[in-house]
């Protein structure tokens, strides 16, 4: 029965998103602090929260449940008095009837770009029309998978700020910046090659340097796709990268040294352009049950009070923290950033998209840390920088929740004083799939964060 059971939370092979048929989405509005404090029995390993509700924000959080949990999850509303109130009925139609409408660049013969409409759901990267399916039990399945995937990406599309692109084509895009760069006189961009995922991809990041200047210089840390259901967080962090390149801009080259890692997670990431959009984990093997329930959740997989809080021990929970922690090439990749620099890196953050919130650890605990006044009033500028309305907190408050093993908890107790989290705010129906009309606004307005921040340290 147990055997059954997982089965039945991450089948072996499946048709894309077939996993989500059933699933609802509940609204989850509190009305009172006491509701707040007792948010923990809506919880459960199997309960994914795409926005945590807050009172003190007013902020209704989305819950996805399966069928087997509607009851339990109805009783526990009823018991806290919270209204019931469904935001979505079915989550395979509602991802199917999204995905069906999605345009995408292709080249056409000539070599340029044109849009044309492709139902992701019935056509592979190849423009037939299987269905794709994973076996993640076969590992020359899953290599053959990533040779089908993405080897059909274009190497010359043009990249934009107005699309997603799978992580071949950013990959292209990293290694085309520093070609670019190769013979500058005045700026150094490398390309840092840090090790393979466990499907063989290269796990990269960027370090971009005034060149003649000074040596050794503070610097400023920016991580994306740590989630890898957040495609928003990648093309903030290149749009910063861009922005740093800009001839006016060069300020932020002459005071910082800044390591960009665009894409944390980058087997999740295409799992959720092949599999399941919703994914939250890598898709490691490495749990006594790894090839049933593959992955780990890298958010919750760093050497700071693991595994104690919004974790799981359960390898087929999407918040499941790892056989230890550190286990995950992906955490090792910033723990190695984190380590090597510690004494110069002047900020981290982690760009998320959890609804509107710039916050800063502790992350795990209620109390504020020694450095509250520090970063609150860095943050304030940040805030102030921001065309959208965004709230500032200590994370544990602003998410109304507790969280162990995150990787801005890592960066801040290694001694990084400055570190936040940037959750974009809630743009779309859902705020977990941002439509790709909104990239370029809020790209940009998470580069006013930044900018406003480094400013603020170089003054």
């Amino acid at each position: 029965m147990l055997f059954l059971s997982l089965l039945c939370l991450v089948p072996l092979v499946v048709a894309k998103n077939e996993l989500y048929m059933g699933y609802k989405v509940y609204n989850v509005k509190l009305t009172s602090q006491q509701q707040q404090e007792n948010l923990h029995l809506l919880k459960a390993d199997i309960i994914d929260y795409w926005i945590k509700p807050n009172f003190k924000y007013g902020v209704t959080g989305l819950a996805m449940l399966p069928p087997s949990h509607f009851s339990w999850f109805e009783e526990r509303l009823d018991e806290l008095q919270v209204d019931k109130a469904i935001a979505i009925e079915d989550v395979y139609e509602y991802l199917s009837a999204k995905e069906s409408s999605v345009t995408k660049k292709a080249p056409n013969e000539n070599g340029g770009n044109e849009t044309e409409e492709t139902n992701v759901t019935d056509e592979d990267e190849d423009g037939s029309n299987d269905t794709e399916e994973t076996n993640v039990t076969d590992e020359d399945d899953r290599t053959e998978e990533i040779d089908v995937t993405e080897e059909s990406e274009e190497d010359d599309i043009t990249f934009g700020f107005d699309d997603y692109y799978r992580y071949n084509t950013i990959l292209n895009y990293i290694y085309n910046i520093r070609d670019a760069y190769e013979d500058s006189q005045t700026t150094s961009i490398e390309v840092v090659e840090f090790g393979s995922t466990d499907l063989n991809r290269p796990l990269v990041y960027l370090k971009l340097t005034r060149t003649g200047g000074e040596e050794n210089k503070p610097i400023i840390v920016i991580e994306g796709g740590i989630n890898p259901r957040e495609w928003i967080t990648i093309p903030s962090a290149l749009k910063i990268v861009e922005e740093l390149l800009e001839s006016n801009q060069a300020r932020y080259l002459d005071n910082f040294d800044w390591i960009v890692v665009p894409v944390v997670n980058p087997d999740g990431y295409e799992y959720t352009h092949t599999d399941l959009r919703l994914w939250e984990k890598n898709l490691s093997t490495k749990s006594n049950l790894g090839f049933i329930c593959p992955g780990v959740n890298i958010n919750r997989n760093f050497n700071i009070d693991w595994s104690r809080a919004d974790s799981s021990s359960s390898a087929c929970s999407h918040l499941y923290a790892g056989t230890e922690a550190n286990s995950e090439i992906e955490t090792q990749l910033i723990q190695s950033v984190v380590d090597t620099y510690r004494d110069r890196i002047r900020m981290y953050i982690s760009l998320q998209n959890g609804g509107g919130y710039i916050s800063y650890p502790w992350q795990y605990e209620f109390a504020a840390s020694g450095t509250f006044r520090q970063n609150h009033l860095l943050a304030m500028e940040m805030v102030a920088a921001m065309q959208d309305e965004y709230h500032l907190d200590i994370a544990s408050v602003a998410y109304g929740d507790r969280a162990s093993g995150t990787s801005s908890d890592y960066a801040r107790i290694n001694d990084v004083l400055n570190a936040f989290n940037i959750d974009i705010v809630r743009r779309g129906t859902d705020g977990v799939i941002v439509p790709e009309n909104e990239i370029v606004d809020i790209v940009e307005d998470v580069w006013r964060a930044v900018a406003v921040a480094a400013d603020n340290l170089i003054n």
